[in-house]
């Protein structure tokens, strides 16, 4: 590695072997600066004590407290906590690795080519400058449009909405945005919109320096939205690339169009549907409704209306109605836009469900195909192998769902369950370790992520730590009594414990509310004990 590289708002210049944040050096001791260079040069990839030692301290023995030295010297200089790591992780009793997003060269302006690694970015909720402060569903579906565009740039890889929505407002230290995000570049923005008058501002910065690599300021019409994404969209992704997007990429940053009124009930429903809560889905469900009503060729409006049903359908009910309706909606997605790659995923969702299983692969395919860097493409892919016992193909899948999006959990937390699974047990509890991190990483941002830390007492237990996954899953249910990931997941979580009554009784509930993945169940090794209890086949039995 001689070219320098970035990761959040540091730079490492491996020839000279010193360390910067923007202008300013953080001095190193020459083994520590060796140490980072060898972490970085594998970066992602573990680093063993012995391949440690053999690099630094060569022909030179030494124990160690040498090693440990460093490592929190680094620690200390790139302000990184131990225990929730954003740059140096412990391997244990093996070694180290370098878990954060690295760029090659100094900075975006100073890059000729594309970079020989992933350039990472990560779009910022636009702030609402209107009149009425009224425009948070405008603000943050026209970043999150940002986010769909930029998937599908080769070679940039875009922060989850889920992680970088945490940061909102004026006034936030971008710098310290990039370390805890672990990314390059930050897109951010405000919006003013006044009747049909639209005021769009939004800069690209470089997290190294603090610089502004880009800005533009925009004051169309609001049926113009869609030419400013385009825009915005081809220029960040431009400048990070270095150079020229190919044809397909300037085709894939366009997205089907419709009028101002539709549009904006799409981004409606598009912010209640992440929220996954069955409130916030009836919501999401009358939003693309009316989003439809006003122009019945919007294609993503049936392709998010068909999510939401299939959602509907596999967490709160199991209704024939739901499952029809996410039919006939994605059916409608693929007819209006067979390019569209969420029309592909609501196809294959959809088809899933109908345990046509070949035929819903051959959608997620396609998907991929599309925009390989869409996650939700490899995420329910993974979901629908698993579901119908395809486990090695399901570790696979969710392995590239846990690539494209770095710092997300579950994908992670579910290749490992399906490594344990497929007998990989090795390669199991690594990934599972790597899991926890990332629960632990988001936690820190939201406290009160119920998903992680439901979903996440899993892998504490699989980790070995039963009091904190104990722990988790009772905050999960304290915060969310109703949740069904919560439920689930706590019955998961009893049952590996031996409490099969308390397992028995969170499952009830679930059911009781409306879950229906029966085919999950049926391969879930996680409900082996309870297989043979008369209470458990009866419930079982209950299921469509």
């Amino acid at each position: 590695m001689n070219e320098p590289v970035t990761f959040g708002p540091y730079r490492f210049d491996a020839q000279s072997s010193r360390l910067w944040t923007g202008e300013q050096e953080i001095r190193l001791t020459p083994k520590s600066a060796a140490v980072l260079g060898m972490l970085l040069q594998r970066a992602g990839q573990p680093v063993t004590k012995q391949e440690l030692f053999a690099s630094v301290w060569s022909n030179t023995i030494v124990s160690d407290d040498a090693l440990v030295t460093c490592v929190q010297e680094l620690r200390k200089a790139l302000k990184d906590d131990a225990r929730v790591p954003s740059y140096i992780e412990t391997r244990h009793r093996s070694g180290y690795r370098f878990v954060a997003s690295v760029s090659a060269g100094t900075t975006l302006a100073q890059r000729t080519g594309a970079p020989s690694q992933l350039t990472t970015i990560a779009v910022l909720p636009f702030t609402d400058m209107s009149p009425g402060r009224d425009q948070d569903y405008f603000c943050d579906g026209l970043a999150e449009e940002l986010i769909d565009a930029l998937t599908q740039v080769d070679g940039v890889r875009v922060a989850a909405r889920s992680l970088s929505f945490q940061f909102r407002g004026a006034g936030i230290d971008l710098r310290e945005v990039g370390r805890q995000l672990g990314v390059g570049a930050i897109v951010e923005g405000s919006v003013r919109k006044a009747g049909d008058r639209l005021r769009i501002t939004v800069q690209l910065v470089d997290v190294a320096s603090g610089y502004q690599q880009w800005s533009q300021r925009f004051e169309r019409e609001i049926g113009d939205v869609f030419a400013i994404q385009d825009e915005i969209a081809a220029s960040v992704a431009t400048i990070l690339r270095g150079g020229d997007l190919s044809t397909r990429e300037r085709q894939a940053l366009r997205r089907p169009e419709t009028g101002a009124e539709p549009y904006e009930y799409f981004l409606r429903g598009r912010q209640s549907l992440h929220r996954m809560r069955q409130p916030d889905l009836e919501r999401s469900r009358r939003m693309f409704e009316h989003a439809i009503e006003l122009d019945r060729r919007y294609a993503p409006a049936w392709a998010g209306l068909a999510t939401l049903h299939a959602l509907l359908y596999e967490w709160w009910g199991s209704h024939t109605e739901d499952l029809q309706r996410a039919d006939l909606a994605s059916h409608t997605a693929m007819e209006l836009a067979p390019q569209l790659a969420d029309a592909h995923v609501a196809r294959g969702l959809a088809l899933s469900l109908h345990r046509r299983y070949e035929e819903s692969e051959q959608h997620f395919e396609a998907a991929i195909r599309i925009n390989p860097n869409l996650y939700d493409a490899h995420y329910y892919y993974g979901r629908t192998a698993f579901a119908h016992g395809a486990l090695e193909r399901s570790a696979e899948l969710f392995r590239r769902a846990a690539e494209v999006r770095p710092e997300d959990f579950q994908s992670q937390m579910l290749y490992a369950q399906s490594l344990f699974m497929v007998g990989r047990t090795a390669e199991a509890r690594e990934a599972n370790r790597a899991a926890v991190v990332r629960a632990e990483r988001i936690l820190a941002l939201n406290p009160v992520d119920g998903r992680v830390l439901s979903l996440g007492s899993g892998a504490l237990h699989s980790d070995g730590q039963t009091e904190r996954a104990v722990e988790w899953a009772q905050r999960a249910l304290q915060l969310y009594p109703d949740d069904m990931s919560a439920l689930m997941n706590a019955t998961c979580l009893m049952a590996k414990l031996g409490r099969k009554e308390d397992a028995l009784t969170y499952l009830e509930r679930a059911l009781g509310r409306g879950w229906g993945k029966r085919d999950w169940i049926e391969q879930d090794s996680d409900y082996d004990s309870l297989r043979d209890d008369p209470r458990f086949q009866a419930l079982m039995a209950k299921l469509k």
